[in-house]
């Protein structure tokens, strides 16, 4: 599972994608510590509509501070930001 970094102001879950091989390896470890659940038990993420290499390419390869990208997963809200940094959040309600 994840650990969770200190700076993430009102986040589930922060971290860097670039402590791991592949974006979609970092989004499932961290909404897996999100939802206290084993990453195997999440569903791919190409069933929600998100293509995992093009995440790697977008956020992983390049690091361009402009990029964002935000979706749901598994009932979080998952953010993805040019300098590496991945967020799990609670979704309003």
């Amino acid at each position: 599972m994840d650990d969770p970094l200190e700076d993430g102001a009102g986040s589930v879950v922060v971290t860097s994608v670039d402590r791991y091989d592949e974006v979609a390896v970092a989004i499932a470890s961290a909404v897996a510590t999100a939802t206290e659940l084993n990453p195997l038990e999440l569903p791919p993420l190409s069933d929600i509509g998100v293509d995992p290499e093009a995440l790697d390419v977008l956020f992983r390869l390049s690091h361009d501070p402009s990029r964002r990208f935000s979706f749901k997963y598994a009932g979080y809200l998952v953010s993805l930001f040019g300098d590496g940094t991945l967020t799990v959040d609670t979704l309003d309600e």
